[in-house]
């Protein structure tokens, strides 16, 4: 069974799993970490941090690349 997401949907889910959830994985672990000091917590605010690092550099060069791709066709 094939499942095909309308683009917007697809968009919208995609920049939620890239960028909104991290960033709020991430937010939550620096409070935990710092109301707690607890190990885990600085260790989930570490990866969470590097995983919201990761997203916003993915999201970024799909900016450049969909600008690249646009101003592609509008040359050629």
């Amino acid at each position: 069974m094939k499942i095909k997401l309308p683009d917007n949907v697809y968009l919208t889910l995609k920049w939620i799993q890239i960028l909104a959830i991290p960033v709020c994985t991430f937010i939550t672990s620096v409070v935990a970490a710092i109301l707690t000091g607890e190990t885990m917590a600085i260790i989930t605010a570490v990866i969470s941090g590097i995983g919201t690092l990761a997203g916003a550099i993915i999201k970024a060069s799909d900016v450049e690349y969909q600008k690249e791709l646009k101003e592609g066709n509008n040359n050629g």
